[in-house]
């Protein structure tokens, strides 16, 4: 499978998961105390991580669909494409993790230094 197809396919899945934790956290939204309360930091990182399930799924899949259009080396597509699928992995779940496990919140720059190097990647792509 060509690599930005994988970003794509990825991205897709990925959204859907989000989109049924935001149905899960929706259908609790109105119980003030669940979770802590609406201000309890609990709350606030699977709120994050909710959000982060789908805003990087977005970014893969323009990910994908955008790697035709530069003259990155395939060597660097083929690291490019999995930096993204880890990071856009690694910040949701690592912040669901953080919600219960506040402890795990220090894992929290290894995916988003993937997502850093897979977007720049993209960029000096863009720029040559």
């Amino acid at each position: 499978m060509i690599p930005g197809q994988i970003n794509v396919i990825f991205g897709w899945a990925w959204m859907c998961v989000g989109l049924i934790l935001g149905l899960i956290l929706g259908l609790r939204a109105e119980r003030d105390q669940w979770l802590g309360g609406y201000d309890s930091l609990t709350r606030r990182y699977l709120r994050l991580g909710h959000i982060a399930f789908i805003a990087l799924s977005i970014i893969n899949i323009l990910y994908g669909k955008e790697l035709g259009s530069t003259d990155i080396p395939p060597y660097v597509i083929t690291a490019g494409s999995p930096l993204l699928i880890f990071g856009a992995a690694g910040v949701p779940v690592t912040c669901v993790i953080a919600a219960f496990f506040r402890k795990a919140k220090y894992f929290l720059p290894l995916p988003a230094i993937s997502l850093l190097v897979g977007i720049g990647i993209l960029v000096i792509g863009f720029m040559t």
